[in-house]
């Protein structure tokens, strides 16, 4: 899905920036089961043929002359953009496609969008996005907040979904603190869980279950996607 591309792109774009990886290592592991990755780039953001898709190799290896620095994952929802500020244009195809990956300076942004077993990516200009907070920071937000839907699902009852199908690797690309791997693991679980458990009401009996019970999981998501997003950020101690 693109949620777990977008992810992909962000943490290996940022390990390209700070560690040895190479762009062949990278373009491999962020295409990893699909059948290739392309880059679409109207505007000539990033030097590459507008006319043409461009392979995701030779994008990462434009992004490293010409777009050094690091980057940021947005899972936006309506009335909730995350880290983006614009323009509208990369707003709306953030929205609709339910990721992106931003600039830390806003030089641009990439949105995917599946097309079948391939993914293709759009290169939008970007505004500074705002910025995120801490890993850690947001660690403790979930806490929090898993505690307090769990408590409140209990007295009504009412599970939250499904337990999802777990990934066959780590969550993150190589070279990112093991503390912020298991932050997003969890993060990506609890997202997960809450969206299969806002889209499977079988267990609830009566409409203010249902409704208390949507709340609880539409809050913890949002803050469980806040999570993931922090996770994904280059520690800020060694940009």
């Amino acid at each position: 899905m693109p949620r777990l591309a977008a992810i992909a792109l962000a943490t290996h774009l940022n390990t390209l920036q700070h560690t040895p990886l190479s762009a062949e290592v990278a373009a491999s592991q962020i295409a990893h089961g699909d059948v290739a990755h392309h880059v679409v780039d109207a505007d000539g953001l990033l030097g590459l043929d507008p006319l043409r898709a461009t392979d995701l190799l030779d994008a990462l290896r434009a992004v490293q002359l010409l777009a050094p620095g690091s980057w940021l994952l947005a899972l936006p929802r309506p009335g909730a953009l995350g880290v983006l500020r614009g323009p509208v244009e990369l707003n709306s195809a953030a929205l609709e496609a339910g990721a992106a990956v931003v600039h830390e300076g806003g030089v641009c942004a990439f949105v995917p969008h599946r097309v079948g077993p391939a993914v293709q990516w759009r290169v939008l200009r970007a505004h500074r996005p705002f910025p995120v907070p801490s890993s850690a920071e947001t660690e403790r937000a979930l806490s929090t907040e898993l505690l307090r839907a769990a408590d409140a699902l209990a007295e009504l009852q009412a599970a939250s979904g499904q337990r999802p199908q777990l990934l066959d690797g780590p969550v993150l690309a190589p070279g990112y603190p093991a503390r912020q791997e298991r932050a997003a693991e969890r993060a990506l679980r609890l997202v997960q869980v809450t969206e299969a458990g806002l889209s499977d009401d079988r267990e609830v009996l009566h409409s203010f279950a249902l409704q208390r019970r949507t709340e609880l999981l539409r809050r913890l998501h949002t803050v469980a996607s806040d999570a993931l997003c922090a996770a994904c950020a280059w520690p800020a101690a060694e940009r």
